[in-house]
């Protein structure tokens, strides 16, 4: 039923606020980052008859221009947090393969329409999707539910040794109005 349509309940003690539209009829999220930059894509698995193929990245997805210099996992026990980090010039491409984790950005770039904004998404094996985190946006990951989360970032240019392009602040911090903890 379209909101345009929707009747408002009468007689009811407290009516509350309907919800949004949050899918399409196909079940796709309607979820756009307010993110200047950020890109999302919500990965559907392919049936196979030994179980699941699920595609991470394809360039013909135009996420991104950018090459993949490296590719790296990251294990996250239940209930751990990475903290707040962010990168000068270095974009994350990340897709959860195991387990679950809410994605949290911040964008902190003075310089961007979205200054300020903050988005949260959910990823897994259940609902699958590669969030693309441009540099200057600050970004933390919240492992959720019981089991170990498996994290793989598609970074385009690969980790500096000797110079590192990575910044951090602690998940509870008062520079971002977010608190990971």
């Amino acid at each position: 039923m379209s909101h345009e349509n929707r009747k408002e309940p009468q007689g009811w003690m407290a009516t509350g606020t309907p919800d949004r539209q949050t899918v399409t009829p196909d079940w796709m999220a309607i979820d756009a980052p307010e993110i200047d930059g950020v890109q999302v894509k919500e990965i559907r698995s392919v049936a196979t008859s030994t179980g699941y193929l699920t595609e991470i990245f394809r360039g013909e997805w135009e996420l991104d221009t950018l090459p993949v210099g490296q590719v790296f996992q990251r294990t996250l026990y239940p209930g751990s947090v990475t903290g707040w980090h962010a990168h000068a010039v270095t974009l994350d491409r990340l897709f959860c393969c195991a387990g679950s984790v809410r994605i949290s950005l911040y964008d902190g770039r003075k310089a961007s329409p979205s200054f300020g904004a903050l988005w949260h998404k959910i990823v897994g094996p259940l609902r699958p999707a590669i969030v693309v985190i441009p540099p200057g946006v600050w970004h933390g990951v919240t492992a959720l539910g019981p089991e170990t989360a498996l994290l793989l970032n598609l970074v385009d240019k690969a980790y500096a040794f000797e110079d590192p392009d990575h910044w951090r602040l602690p998940p509870d911090t008062d520079l971002i109005p977010y608190k990971l903890v």
